[in-house]
């Protein structure tokens, strides 16, 4: 599965969100999807960074999921 989003995590809870891919590249902070402020982006929200950590956003798997 291809997705449009990165692994963000927000750095004083550590909960993984989504944020979108096409703005990772722009500098800190970023925006998940659900709008919490993340404060670092590490991969592929598919990957075991994003939706398959140990905490991940349940706003932000709801909003990502098919």
């Amino acid at each position: 599965m291809t997705s449009d989003h990165a692994a963000g995590r927000d750095q004083a809870s550590g909960r993984a969100h989504a944020v979108l891919r096409s703005t990772a590249d722009l500098p800190a902070p970023w925006a998940g999807i659900c709008g919490a402020s993340v404060g670092v982006v590490q991969g592929a929200w598919d990957g075991p960074r994003g939706r398959g950590s140990a905490d991940p956003c349940p706003d932000c798997v709801r909003l990502t999921s098919p």
